[in-house]
């Protein structure tokens, strides 16, 4: 029960990052959350290499592990940036530990796995691919720990995971061709420009 609680309490913190992170233009959004996170967030990441250290949890703050996917982009930047710059607002509550998997699901699931001989309270995840993680999220269900979907979902069984934070992706790209149809009055050239393949 209580770590349905923790992993409520990253849901919603996650959200306002997430907002605060898209709520601004994305470069100033990223350029200004990353500087001022920088020496909090120094304190508070560990990279994949080093998150199998094992950390002993004698306090009562909500002990976070986020696996994410790398900096592909601006957007993925910025998002970084507001999770950090947040669990750096909240030192007193929120312990971080972050990894980066450069775009590589392997990175991922060796940091999912880290996070779990670690003991930590809840795991957020922006996965890098869909599919592939049914081992590793059974992993991290019988250590009795929620994963927490940011951003991307996977191709689970919903029972695996605690929730997901993010968007109907589909139903946005409908939205915005309806949008588009009407302030082109039906007719005219459209380009669309595609973020990362798969």
């Amino acid at each position: 029960m209580r770590k349905k609680t923790w992993s409520l309490v990253l849901c919603a913190a996650m959200a306002a990052s997430m907002m605060a992170g898209c709520g601004a233009k994305q470069e100033t959004a990223a350029t200004t959350a990353a500087t001022t996170a920088a020496p909090a967030a120094a304190a508070t990441t560990a990279p994949v290499a080093e998150a199998a250290k094992p950390e002993s949890k004698g306090n009562d703050k909500l002990v976070v592990g986020f696996a994410q996917i790398g900096q592909e982009s601006g957007w993925r930047d910025a998002e970084t940036a507001s999770i950090q710059f947040y669990a750096g607002q909240n030192l007193d509550t929120i312990d971080l530990k972050f990894a980066d998997a450069q775009q590589k699901q392997e990175n991922q699931i060796k940091a999912i796995k880290s996070f779990i001989d670690m003991g930590v309270d809840v795991i957020g995840l922006a996965p890098v691919v869909e599919t592939g993680w049914d081992a590793v999220f059974t992993e991290a269900k019988d250590a009795g720990i929620p994963i927490v979907l940011v951003d991307r979902k996977a191709d689970v069984d919903e029972s695996l995971y605690e929730t997901f934070i993010g968007s109907d992706f589909i139903e946005e790209g409908k939205n915005a061709a309806i949008e588009m149809s009407n302030l082109l009055g039906g007719e005219g050239k459209i380009v669309e420009l595609e973020g990362t393949v798969g």
